[in-house]
């Protein structure tokens, strides 16, 4: 049987789950590789995954 969670765990929508990415840098190291510099997404600091907050009710206007 299949529930909602409405705290469950959704794909970040900044990075679309690539947390991580690998930018070159444009150099080469001395053994001719590329330099390359790791960069975290910083929506979800590197995890891929955003927490899906829960709708808040906005109490009636009286």
């Amino acid at each position: 049987m299949h529930h909602n969670d409405p705290f469950a765990a959704r794909i970040c929508p900044h990075c679309d789950g690539y947390a991580t990415v690998a930018i070159d840098c444009g150099t080469r190291d001395r053994a001719g590789q590329r330099v390359t510099a790791l960069v975290d997404c910083p929506a979800c600091w590197g995890w891929g995954i955003y927490p899906r907050m829960p709708r808040h009710h906005t109490p009636a206007a009286k």
